[in-house]
């Protein structure tokens, strides 16, 4: 009876090691870095300009760090991400759909004002195979904190060596599952799409 207990207890040790060993497996999924970005020592100032809206992609926290996850703006390829990292694009003012790719697609669809800076967090979440991803809006203070942690890093798009834009097909249906979603829950999605950004920081 003993000898059961002790090897049931064994098991379950043994068991336990492998959930954990497998987690963070599960999260690096087919990682290998941003190799459409290039890394700068030298960041620059965020700051609205006149005739274009700023957004800032964020990730904050190192969980997943390998996995990189592809940004879109309207189906254009403008940055990639990997733990604790972050990069800015210009955008012209009017509706667009950012998304993001990983297990899942993620969308936000903003209304972006010339004169303004969004910020979104790229959230990374245990998947079924490798990672999901999400969007949230991130206040300036926070974003501002949070990149200026020691280990965080910036890159911008390497233009020298694009990487491939959204199909027209992914992008018109990301778009329609988007809208049948906020259609569905309006809730859902409410902070991205009442974001306003800020003017100033």
């Amino acid at each position: 009876m003993k000898q059961d207990i002790a090897a049931k207890k064994s098991h379950k040790k043994h068991l336990l090691g492998f959930l954990l060993l497998l987690a963070p497996i599960l999260l690096i999924g087919c990682g290998g870095g941003p190799k459409h970005m290039i890394q700068q020592e030298q960041r620059p100032q965020i700051k609205a300009k006149s005739d274009k809206a700023v957004l800032v992609i964020a990730r904050t926290t190192s969980v997943g760090f390998a996995v990189t996850i592809e940004n879109y703006l309207d189906g254009k390829l403008i940055g990639q991400t990997k733990g604790k990292c972050y990069f800015i694009t210009e955008v012209a003012p009017g509706q667009h759909y950012v998304t993001a790719h990983a297990e899942n697609w993620a969308v936000a669809r903003i209304n972006f004002e010339a004169g303004k800076i969004y910020f979104l967090n790229q959230g990374i979440f245990m998947g079924i195979w490798m990672a999901r991803t999400g969007f949230s809006v991130m206040s300036a203070e926070e974003t501002l904190k949070q990149i200026a942690e020691s280990g965080t890093d910036y890159y911008v798009y390497n233009n020298q060596k694009p990487g491939e834009d959204m199909s027209a097909d992914d992008f018109k249906g990301v778009k329609e599952d988007f809208e049948k979603e906020v259609k569905e829950d309006p809730g859902r999605h409410k902070d991205t799409l009442e974001y306003k950004g800020v003017s100033k920081i």
